[in-house]
């Protein structure tokens, strides 16, 4: 027993035109064979196509809703899916170009380029050289010598794609595939233009002025509208796509908004507190270490981190701590903490020069 080609499409019998189309344009963008790699899609995709092409014609949707699938058939041609989906579409480039009258989009072009930290937080332009396809000068992309012209191709008839019937269980479905005469540009090229050799494009180098924004992060792409190839046969120029990198700072490490470093205390520092200069993406400033610091407190900066990706306040600095015990001690510094550990009541051995600890001990103790 055949779909019911209201069920196929989702929709009540009673429904009116408009959301017979809109459903037939929902789940033909899903089912399309160039964009869906299910199994069964392209199949699903004729029964929906089928279904829509009874529904959408007021005379044979009566017939339907009268004797079923046969009273809406007739006599009629084989319906072409594809070519019906370019009509309800209004032949849609991108994924669905395969199967539009004339030349495809142009090609994507791709390009890698760095930025440190001052570039994110600043943006920055950068002059960049690609190698491209554009359009011959000669002939202006045509491919025809001078008082020359390009001819219809007679094998589709100008379409760049031609027809072909097969019978299925649906009945006889039309698919459609790229004219191998033509190479789906619609012409013929009699007489080539020398300079191109009648493609219509020649390879040049082309220098772009990309903008890479603040706040970028690493990995993002930049698309450049209309700086791809153009394609042969004319039409639409693909993009440039800017893969951007940003490079390791010898100092801080990003995380989103923040910008993140160490910062080595002395012994004193952090007993005492300090007032230390650091460096900053602008410059330098100053930073207060409260008294009795530890290895992994955390001091920050508001304001000296970098900006979100579309405007707004920009993140922290953030400053980890960390405390150096100090090496490499001489004798008066030896004593000097040794005398400091006894006033603060610290029982501690000490590993060397344990004669001179005990000195100090019976000094400050008043013995002889």
């Amino acid at each position: 027993m055949s779909a019911d080609y209201y069920q196929v499409l989702g929709v009540n019998r009673g429904c009116d035109p408009k959301e017979i189309k809109l459903a037939y344009r929902r789940l033909a963008r899903r089912y399309h064979p160039d964009v869906c790699r299910e199994d069964g899609a392209e199949d699903r995709f004729k029964e929906i196509s089928n279904a829509y092409t009874v529904l959408s014609d007021p005379e044979k949707r009566r017939r339907y809703d009268m004797y079923g699938e046969n009273g809406a058939s007739g006599n009629g041609a084989p319906v072409d899916v594809f070519d019906l989906f370019s009509q309800v579409f209004g032949g849609m480039g991108g994924p669905f170009g395969g199967f539009a009258t004339g030349p495809e989009r142009g090609s994507d072009l791709h390009y890698e380029i760095s930025v440190d930290l001052k570039g994110v937080l600043e943006g920055v332009e950068a002059d960049v050289e690609v190698s491209r396809q554009t359009e011959c000068e000669v002939c202006g992309g045509t491919g025809a010598a001078a008082g020359s012209a390009p001819t219809t191709c007679r094998t589709c008839g100008g379409r760049g794609f031609v027809t072909r019937e097969r019978a299925t269980i649906l009945g006889v479905m039309a698919t459609t595939s790229t004219c191998h005469e033509c190479n789906g540009r619609g012409t013929i090229v009699t007489d080539p233009c020398a300079n191109c050799s009648g493609r219509g494009v020649m390879q040049s180098r082309q220098k772009v002025l990309v903008a890479i924004p603040p706040g970028i992060q690493d990995g993002q792409r930049i698309r450049m509208a209309g700086h791809g190839d153009v394609p042969v046969g004319g039409g639409v120029p693909g993009d440039l796509l800017v893969l951007v990198r940003v490079h390791r700072h010898p100092v801080f490490t990003r995380h989103d908004r923040d910008l993140v470093m160490d910062l080595d205390l002395s012994f004193s520092q952090a007993a005492l507190g300090d007032t230390i200069t650091v460096p900053t993406l602008t410059g330098e400033t100053q930073v207060q270490i409260r008294p009795g610091a530890q290895t992994g407190d955390r001091a920050q900066l508001d304001g000296q981190g970098l900006p979100p990706l579309h405007g707004g306040r920009r993140g922290r600095q953030i400053i980890n701590l960390r405390v150096v015990t100090p090496t490499n001690l001489d004798e008066e510094q030896r004593q000097l903490l040794m005398e400091l550990a006894l006033r603060r009541g610290e029982d501690i051995t000490p590993t060397e020069h344990v004669g001179l600890f005990e000195r100090i001990r019976k000094v400050l103790g008043g013995e002889a």
